[in-house]
């Protein structure tokens, strides 16, 4: 079509003209070059051989990404913890010496030397129990941390499509000013041959205005996409180009071999970490009811004093007859029952996400099915091009030319906007049911 409308300028206006227009023209991308650099978008960016699609990103970011990278060391330290708790208790040695005064003429007699060594036993399994509880607490951090890297990715992924929709707009945006460009010079010439009025060449500059200006917010927008795609994948340095490829296209969820009543709610990781701790303070309540049994702390002792040596043995345990962890049973048996009401409720809430989510999804995927079946694009593309060439043989006027221009440029916007609701639709599915990761399926 845009040859065809230059092709047509050609005829009227003749060289003189095709050069002013080539200048405006050169004028126009001229502007757009400037208009990239102020929205601090990296023009190589587009013109970088590495572009990114969504398997890239995800591992690139679960390397770099200092947030995501802080939260898996929550891993190691539990790891540290259920060392910790595995380890015996220590050995106690004591060393005495009584001098002060002590002489062989003295009343206080010879001086003193000894030796004492003592060993605490774990009599009641606290010590095994114990690491039981941080096994357990380990593995709930690791349900933790598959819980924030589904969120993650969901909100990496959103960013993405994002990114792709932004796009879409702004590709047939940019055609349009291109387009809208040749028709003003072709409005502008009509009129002053005397076929139009002058006010149709300024009704379609105004109408020009405010495509650019959906134009420029487009590309604000896909800088501030970048900027948050950036931070997640954990590129700091502004000068390194970030291109993203792919296209905004609808695949059913068939194709993508989604089952949408396959799901195991039981799987989600945040439940899983909530039944895990939920186990943890049960076995915290039999570990606090073994610690009411105090260590057994058996010592072999050494005793020379002049020629006098002594060796012997004793024991010594505390007498739990006041202090029995009655505070510390009752708080971990309230614990548990907390967490069991965290489970249940966590439970509904799953339901009822995954539930709204599937509806979503498939209104969405439906809506497309349609669109798919009937043609829309190809339809309202033709309809756009028939216009278009009424309007410049002069067969329709201007305000049948600009409504069918911004019929086109409605369904365009609606259409890779559902495609958008779509993909973000099932990531959120996906995040419903805790599979992010599409081999899963």
């Amino acid at each position: 079509m845009k040859f065809i409308s230059k092709f047509i300028v050609l005829i009227f206006l003749g060289v003189h003209s095709i050069s002013v227009f080539s200048k405006e023209k050169a004028v126009y991308e001229l502007h757009s070059k400037d208009e990239l650099f102020f929205l601090g978008e990296d023009s190589r960016a587009q013109d970088s051989k590495e572009k990114w699609n969504l398997d890239e990103l995800e591992k690139f970011a679960v390397t770099s990404n200092p947030l995501y990278l802080r939260e898996k060391q929550n891993i190691g330290m539990a790891r540290g913890d259920i060392i910790t708790a595995s380890l015996y208790y220590n050995p106690i040695i004591n060393m005495q010496q009584q001098f002060m005064g002590a002489s062989a003429n003295a009343a206080t007699g010879k001086p003193e030397t000894s030796l004492i060594y003592n060993q605490p036993f774990d009599m009641s399994g606290v010590i095994p129990q114990r690491e039981k509880v941080a096994k357990q607490e380990f593995l709930g951090t690791i349900a933790s941390f598959r819980d924030f890297d589904r969120l993650f990715r969901l909100r990496l992924r959103q960013n993405f499509w994002t990114y792709l929709y932004v796009t879409e707009q702004i590709n047939y945006q940019k055609e349009f000013l291109e387009n809208y460009q040749d028709l003003l010079d072709l409005t502008k010439l009509r009129a002053e041959k005397g076929d139009i009025s002058f006010l149709e060449y300024d009704r379609l500059a105004l109408e020009r205005v405010q495509i650019e200006r959906e134009y420029r917010n487009a590309r604000i927008l896909r800088a501030q996409v970048v900027k948050n795609l950036r931070v997640l994948i954990g590129i700091s340095d502004v000068n390194s180009p970030l291109s993203i490829k792919g296209r905004l296209e609808f695949i059913s969820t068939s194709e993508f071999g989604i089952d949408l009543n396959d799901f195991d709610i039981e799987e989600r990781p945040d439940l899983v970490a909530l039944k895990i701790r939920q186990q943890r303070e049960r076995m915290n309540i039999e570990l606090k009811k073994r610690e009411i049994i105090p260590p057994l702390t058996l010592g072999v002792e050494f005793l020379n004093k002049g020629n006098e040596n002594v060796t012997g043995i004793y024991a010594a345990t505390p007498l739990p007859l006041f202090d029995r962890k009655q505070g510390e049973i009752l708080k971990s048996e309230e614990s548990y029952k907390k967490f069991g009401f965290d489970v249940d409720a966590k439970r509904n809430e799953i339901i009822s996400e995954i539930s709204a989510a599937i509806k979503e999804l498939q209104a969405r995927e439906s809506q497309l099915l349609d669109y798919q079946k009937m043609g829309l694009l190809e339809k309202n593309k033709e309809v756009q091009e028939k216009s278009r060439l009424a309007y410049i043989r002069g067969a329709s006027n201007l305000v049948t030319f600009l409504e069918a221009e911004k019929n086109y440029l409605s369904v365009l916007r609606s259409y890779y906007e559902i495609i958008y609701l779509y993909y973000n639709a099932l990531e959120g599915y996906k995040a419903s049911i805790g599979k992010m990761d599409s081999s899963e399926f």
